[in-house]
């Protein structure tokens, strides 16, 4: 009965004492509870199962024969069944928690309409789980990140136009006119899926696009997909995160605009790049390409805003534990945009096209930029949510250097073994075997690192567990117990 009343006052918690400030704000709170701490759990399943299922990818890639007895099993479904659960699983509940309670908040005011968002978590989790089973039972289809059979499809669009729906009417009902950057990012993402999926499944599964051109489609969408839906979900968290947990206005506010569309312009094309030395014409890579490298301009731009911006309050960011995983996530920004730009070159794209470099940079961008954003987010809201302390802060700093070293060994043996797989490809000599050998050492390193995040992802759960399932000490309470943060993102002249 104990934990029943535990949970129950974590949901509902009865606060004493007065303060204005944090009475609107738990009135605010109180309405997107259970669809927040929902997505959250959600989301630390998904993460789970997904590095389960990427460290089993891995293990297949230097040891075929562990689990080939389980034909539902084979490397053919586990490998897209990790991306898919890494993305649609934990990425979009993780950026749908950081949203739904950041736009929340931003409204200033009680937004209604919870049952909605409730239904709509709820129908896309059920979407995820109809496409998981839908791979390993061989119904996959054979495009990147669309690999949900179709009959997964209808759900797992209606759950998200749910959930924009939510998002829109929050938008709307906010009490200021103005608008900050971290709410552009939070539109632009739900419009952005369900742009690119309705298109998506009209030109590849219900009037299919001719010859060639289904490449095309499948390519913009899944670059479109990690660039203008998980992104800017990570973009809208790092915004908001870093005003109100340093107190530090973001530097050059002025340019969050050209940011932005610049970002949307550029990142919507960049990866027909991918596309380079295929059966295509010669000008959808080329403009890939040169989409890639007008990456520099925003990407600049988010640099010298959040690094100028945590580098001002430096000191506090190892004090704060959600501006760690914030930092990490804008180093790995930084990164991977890099590496971005970089592997758009024809050149390089002829040693590393069909090797493990790009799901190096993809793992990178997604789990170490939008990923680690989300997990900052999340330490930052569960205490104001749940009006609770961090039940350990040891336990969240050891989480942080076990994900940030687990996310940096698998990028780095995935990188490693991209470019050794290529060179050897490229050589005349080279057989399967040589392949094998010459890359056993960087898959090892990849298993390595997803056993390592893989106990991160543990010390996360037991986290989230414990301060959901914990008693109130006197302190929690109170409504003192979380002070009161900056108002804005930046100050009106």
């Amino acid at each position: 009965m104990s934990l029943i009343a535990n949970i129950f006052s974590s949901f509902f918690p009865d606060l004493e004492g007065e303060n204005p400030q944090r009475e609107r704000e738990f009135a605010i709170d109180a309405s997107t509870r259970l669809s927040v701490v929902g997505l959250i759990k959600a989301s630390i399943f998904w993460l789970i199962l997904s590095t389960l299922l990427g460290l089993l990818a891995s293990i297949k890639l230097h040891t075929p024969s562990y689990q080939s007895g389980l034909e539902w099993l084979t490397y053919g479904k586990v490998f897209p069944a990790f991306w898919n659960a890494l993305v649609y699983g934990w990425l979009v509940n993780a950026g749908l928690a950081c949203v739904v309670w950041i736009v929340a908040r931003l409204a200033a005011r009680v937004v209604s309409n919870s049952y909605l968002l409730n239904v709509s978590n709820a129908a896309w989790n059920l979407a995820v789980i109809v496409g998981l089973t839908g791979i390993f039972r061989g119904d996959q289809a054979p495009y990147r990140m669309l690999e949900f059979p179709v009959y997964a499809a209808p759900l797992l669009f209606a759950a998200f136009v749910g959930m924009g729906l939510w998002t829109v009417l929050a938008f709307r009902a906010r009490a200021f006119r103005s608008s900050f950057a971290s709410q552009w990012y939070a539109l632009a993402a739900v419009f952005s899926f369900i742009w690119i999926y309705t298109i998506a499944q009209v030109m590849l599964f219900c009037l299919p696009a001719q010859g060639v051109f289904q490449g095309v489609v499948a390519s913009w969408f899944g670059s479109n997909l990690f660039g203008l839906v998980i992104a800017p979900m990570a973009f809208a968290t790092i915004y908001y995160l870093i005003p109100k947990a340093l107190g530090q206005q973001i530097v050059g506010y002025r340019q969050s605009g050209l940011a932005f569309w610049s970002w949307i312009a550029f990142t919507s094309c960049s990866g027909l790049a991918s596309l380079v030395n295929g059966p295509y014409p010669s000008w959808v890579a080329s403009l890939g390409v040169v989409a890639c490298f007008g990456l520099f301009l925003p990407v600049t731009i988010f640099s010298m805003q959040f690094l100028s911006s945590l580098f001002a309050r430096f000191s506090r960011i190892w004090d704060t534990i959600s501006m760690r995983f914030v930092f990490y996530a804008v180093v790995a920004m930084l990164a991977s945009g890099l590496l971005i730009v970089f592997g758009s070159l024809r050149s390089v794209q002829e040693t590393v096209q069909f090797s493990q470099f790009d799901s190096g940079v993809r793992f990178l961008f997604l789990a170490g930029f939008c990923g680690m954003a989300f997990i900052g987010g999340a330490h930052f809201i569960l205490p104001r949510l749940l009006n609770k302390e961090l039940p350990s802060a040891h336990l969240a700093d050891l989480q942080f250097w076990i994900q940030g070293l687990g996310v940096f060994t698998i990028t780095v043996g995935l990188i490693m073994g991209g470019f050794a797989h290529g060179g050897l490809l490229n050589g005349s000599q080279a057989d399967t075997i040589l392949i094998m050998r010459e890359t056993l050492p960087s898959l090892v390193i990849t298993t390595i690192g997803f056993s390592i995040l893989l106990c991160g992802n543990l010390c996360y759960a037991v986290t989230f567990l414990w301060i959901l399932y914990s008693p109130r000490s006197d302190k929690e309470k109170t409504v003192e117990l979380i002070k009161a943060s900056p108002e804005m993102e930046y100050t009106a002249p």
